[in-house]
């Protein structure tokens, strides 16, 4: 699949903006601060309905302004016109999703039908940042593929809250222990869904991303990835177990303390260290770009479609080696949309067919 174009309205820095894509790769070149990536933004949010740098509605209509729309038309795909709409205007409808002119209701419904991946430079943080970063990381691969995984998710998050509601109770003295039996019982059940499923994808998409790290730098030794469970083996009877032994400790705490909202991913050397605090900061970009490679490819496995490429900027922090094999490995049938502040670090004319914007003061954008 591949974005054929997009049209923003008071998006960003951009009051009006309709650019048209090449199928093959695309370069959004200009200085910092001039809204390159606020197109790849908008791409994200018309393919996901969210902003990949996690940003606020509020904080993607123009200054100014109180409502901003985005529309990307795709070919090769069974979807064709995507459109969002947001309005801050009180009384309005906050925000509105429609495919092929059909308005959709739930993100669920929405997510997944134009699939994207997005290299960026806050992708280090999946390696170096919380747990709760590669959480979510993880959790929107597996949701874009596996419907039922967002709605475990969902019904988890519901069992959590109840849960942690009485916890709370019983820390104020409001609640009696024995309705926690039921929660328990509950929240065992989604849990072992949840974690079943995590394990199961990490099984095939491991040696996806270590053939991706050793492609990018050829001579460093390959890191691990295992997922951390804080139950265990993870099987319900021990998890129902944990959950008892822990009863104490949530009690005490007025929350649940261990559970798939708290378990972790893990990279590791091959000595057993931690990645994130045994590495040089190049070893951990190639890390994260490798992880983006994955994605892209357990993705395109698991759909039999091709997704859209955007990478946003993150040549500057990578050695001439290491950029051009990232370069390489992104050169295939796929849609690629680059950004950047100069096309020093990489050569357009060593792509065949390339499309080049340049983006200029004001939002003005040019194609060459």
């Amino acid at each position: 699949m591949f974005v054929d174009s997009i049209v923003l309205k008071k998006f960003r820095n951009y009051d009006a903006l309709d650019i048209g894509f090449s199928n093959g790769i695309n370069f959004i070149v200009g200085p910092n601060g001039s809204g390159k990536t606020n197109i790849l933004e908008a791409v994200s949010v018309a393919a996901n309905i969210r902003s990949f740098r996690g940003a606020a509605d509020t904080d993607m209509v123009k200054w100014g302004e109180e409502s901003y729309f985005c529309r990307l038309r795709s070919t090769g795909s069974r979807f064709r016109e995507f459109e969002i709409g947001y309005s801050s205007m009180p009384g309005a409808p906050r925000k509105k999703a429609r495919v092929d002119g059909c308005e959709i209701h739930r993100a669920s419904d929405y997510f997944g039908r134009l699939l994207t991946v997005i290299y960026s430079p806050g992708d280090i943080l999946i390696v170096s940042g919380s747990p709760e970063v590669r959480r979510r990381f993880f959790d929107a691969i597996i949701a874009r593929v596996d419907r039922e995984y967002l709605s475990l998710m969902g019904e988890f998050k519901k069992i959590l809250a109840s849960r942690n509601r009485l916890l709370k109770g019983l820390l104020e003295r409001k609640a009696g222990v024995n309705e926690l039996d039921v929660w328990d019982e509950m929240l065992a059940s989604s849990s072992f869904g949840i974690i079943k499923k995590r394990m199961d994808f990490l099984e095939s998409f491991t040696p996806s991303f270590r053939g991706a790290y050793q492609r990018i730098a050829r001579q460093d030794s390959v890191p691990g990835l295992v997922y951390s469970c804080g139950f265990g083996e993870a099987s319900l009877h021990e998890i129902r177990e944990k959950l008892s032994g822990a009863r104490r400790r949530d009690m005490a705490a007025g929350m649940t303390t261990a559970g798939p909202h708290r378990d972790d991913y893990v990279l590791y050397h091959e000595n057993g260290r931690p990645f994130s605090n045994c590495s040089s900061q190049g070893q951990k970009r190639t890390a994260s770009i490798a992880l983006k490679n994955a994605e892209r490819l357990f993705i395109e496995e698991a759909t039999g479609e091709r997704v859209v490429l955007m990478v946003d900027d993150v040549f500057s922090e990578l050695d001439p080696e290491r950029r051009e094999s990232l370069v390489d490995s992104l050169q295939g049938e796929n849609q690629v949309i680059f950004t950047m502040v100069g096309t020093g670090s990489i050569d357009p004319a060593s792509f065949s067919g390339a499309r080049i914007f340049n983006v200029g003061p004001g939002g003005m954008v040019s194609v060459e």
